[in-house]
């Protein structure tokens, strides 16, 4: 995550709670396991992070449920990866009707591409592990 998308996403905790000393924690969703467990970090007791894909899920792959627009639409804050990561994420808000603020935790960062030989091996690895499944 940048030091912008930090940055924001505290800004952001701060704007949802209305003090530094809210009552209660401000309901966060992250896309993935990982990106909840920064939150949680920086947030601390502020926060009340749910997750939608979990530490063993594939991000690249989900499938949200109607359980996650019911879930979505409580959110006051949802916290994404960014770069085509969530490729079903504009659906789910849609689908949700969430109005709560998105933070894009690789925005400011510059992707790094790969190179014809790092593209090729990545797509032997990935199809030699589906051909295990």
């Amino acid at each position: 995550m940048s030091f912008k998308s930090i940055a924001t996403l505290a800004f952001t905790v701060g704007l949802c709670s209305g003090s530094a000393f809210a009552d209660e924690p401000i309901p966060v969703m992250a896309s993935f396991s990982i990106l909840g467990d920064l939150v949680k970090q920086v947030g601390k007791d502020h926060v009340a992070v749910q997750t939608l894909v979990g530490p063993n899920g594939d991000a690249h792959t989900y499938e949200p449920s109607p359980q996650d627009a019911i879930k979505m639409s409580k959110a006051k804050l949802f916290v994404v990866n960014g770069l085509g990561f969530e490729g079903w994420m504009e659906r789910l808000v849609s689908a949700s009707h969430y109005k709560g603020k998105v933070v894009t935790a690789s925005n400011g960062i510059t992707p790094r591409e790969f190179t014809a030989e790092e593209a090729a091996k990545e797509e032997a690895e990935e199809a030699h592990e589906h051909h295990d499944e």
